[in-house]
């Protein structure tokens, strides 16, 4: 049997089936403006379909708090396309520093290696050592102090500083910095631990993975090589 389908019919069918999905919508709390962007038909149509639906005070109290949300609906692609375009921004001038340094020689790291040893070295007990928690950092330090300052090795210790409340993971703390740095865990020292417990909560505290403190074994002369590399630093600021 051939059915044929007018044009008229075609658009009443439709019809029928966007007041179907309008009232499923709405019953799901939805609102009127929402069902209307949804649906791309008129708000006066789906509040017209809606009318008599009859929404829970759940429902209520929801409409009306995304209505005072400023990052709902339109409002919410509006702010995601701000926070975008400040995200394309960022990459983009983080690529112009990364042009901007380029390869550097190896009189750039040896520089670069005293100004860290400024900025984090020890300078207090005459031993030569250096602490951070960025992993690029240490890994960046150590190879400034075994392929620029020609330190053995087998002279570096590695210790790891945590907080108490994480005294339970030290051999994985361990282990993430052995993997980093690539010294031996046997040339791990004794942990200490900050005594205080964190008030604050943090979201991934498996991603804690503390400070680590390098030392240089038998550099004594080496420490205070340093010492007069960092005053050399400091007559270019004398000007």
């Amino acid at each position: 049997m051939l059915i044929i389908v007018t044009y008229d019919l075609y658009l009443f069918m439709t019809k029928i089936k966007l007041k179907k999905e309008a009232i499923g919508l709405r019953k799901q709390g939805f609102g009127i403006k929402t069902i209307s962007y949804k649906l791309n038909v008129s708000s006066s149509t789906v509040n017209r379909w809606c009318k008599d639906i009859l929404l829970t005070p759940e429902q209520i109290f929801e409409l009306k708090r995304r209505s005072r949300d400023p990052y709902y609906g339109k409002r919410l692609k509006y702010i995601n396309s701000l926070k975008q375009k400040r995200l394309d921004a960022i990459d983009k001038l983080r690529g112009k520093g990364i042009k901007e340094v380029g390869k550097l020689t190896k009189r750039d790291v040896f520089i670069a290696g005293i100004v860290m040893y400024w900025a984090e070295g020890f300078k207090k007990d005459r031993r030569l050592g250096f602490a951070n928690s960025d992993p690029a950092m240490i890994k960046f330090f150590l190879n400034w102090l075994i392929n620029n300052c020609k330190v053995p090795k087998k002279d570096i210790r590695l210790r790891v500083g945590l907080n108490i409340s994480h005294k339970d993971r030290v051999h994985e703390v361990e282990k993430f910095w052995s993997n980093v740095s690539g010294i031996s865990i046997n040339q791990f020292q004794k942990p200490f631990f900050q005594k205080f417990i964190w008030k604050k909560a943090f979201p991934e505290p498996n991603k804690y993975f503390g400070v680590l403190r390098i030392r240089a074994n038998k550099q004594l002369d080496l420490f205070r090589k340093i010492s007069g590399l960092i005053d050399g630093l400091k007559l270019y600021t004398a000007g």
